[in-house]
């Protein structure tokens, strides 16, 4: 096919709705709500391509200090093979490294690698994407979010995401306070979770939870299946926690998918074995 030129301009609120007609096509499922949340994240970090007025691609990034996350990475069926989607990542990667940020991460499906592998990035895990039906569990031994204990939180994940997300799980929390859950140890967290969603279905994530405090794991998640009774369930999470695996089978969860994680400038202090559910497929 031809290459095209697209002009490639910053995502506004106002291309919401094409965006999720858009992402709605590979049957993601985003809201007004998700965009509008890496919008707040970083307002000049997405992007959508436009050729002859009409919009035909999106991508959007999301920054956290010292690491960045590329995410829907996405072209309209007939518009593909055209070059769109190597423009838009060049405008991502242009975004983030401006910020002087180096470290850049994504979620690929299998099958479209190679696109990633052509602007530097090196596959460093799998994840596996597990969906399940919420059912009423036995819980105990967790806490409700309280936002005095927000620090804390922000500082347990930074340890073991390898970068301070704390705008991120900021917004997340006050969105779903109900969704939230801490998990303590003489005062001090060893493991949360949060959850994002409506009556339509959630996702869980991040959930984060040191090894120490494994039962600390299944509480949260039990704890939280039980705010989303009867609904689906999506949990992306690393392979090699297997532990998560064992806890979701358990559950009822099957696996549905598989992507890789690919990094570009170098790669965080991912801690993967404390990671039982990523933040998103589009922000880590």
């Amino acid at each position: 096919m031809e290459i095209i030129t697209a002009k490639i301009r910053v995502m506004e609120p106002r291309d919401i709705p094409f965006a999720i007609r858009l992402t709605d096509t590979e049957g993601w499922g985003f809201t007004r709500q998700d965009f509008l949340r890496l919008l707040r994240l970083d307002p000049s970090g997405s992007f959508v391509a436009v050729n002859r007025n009409r919009k035909v691609g999106l991508i959007n990034t999301t920054t956290y200090d010292r690491v960045a996350w590329i995410g829907n990475v996405i072209v309209a069926k007939s518009m593909r093979s055209q070059g769109v989607g190597n423009q838009l990542l060049k405008s991502a990667i242009s975004h983030i490294e401006a910020k002087g940020v180096k470290k850049i991460g994504l979620y690929s499906y299998i099958e479209t690698r190679s696109l990633y592998k052509k602007f530097g990035f090196v596959e460093k895990a799998h994840f596996l994407r597990y969906v399940g039906t919420a059912k009423a569990r036995a819980e105990g031994g967790v806490e409700p979010y309280r936002s005095n204990r927000l620090n804390d939180i922000v500082k347990f994940d930074r340890g073991r995401f390898g970068a301070d997300r704390r705008k991120l799980l900021t917004l997340l929390c006050n969105e779903f306070p109900n969704l939230c859950f801490i998990s303590e140890d003489y005062g001090k967290v060893v493991g949360y979770v949060i959850a994002k969603g409506a009556q339509s279905g959630y996702e869980i994530g991040p959930w984060i939870c040191d090894h120490i405090g494994s039962g600390s794991a299944e509480a949260l998640l039990e704890t939280e299946l039980n705010q989303m009774k009867g609904k689906r369930v999506e949990i992306t999470f690393p392979k090699r926690n297997r532990h998560a695996a064992r806890v979701l089978r358990r559950l009822g969860f099957s696996l549905v998918g598989e992507v890789a994680e690919m990094f570009r400038g170098g790669y965080p202090t991912h801690r993967l074995d404390t990671i039982y559910a990523a933040g998103g497929l589009e922000k880590g």
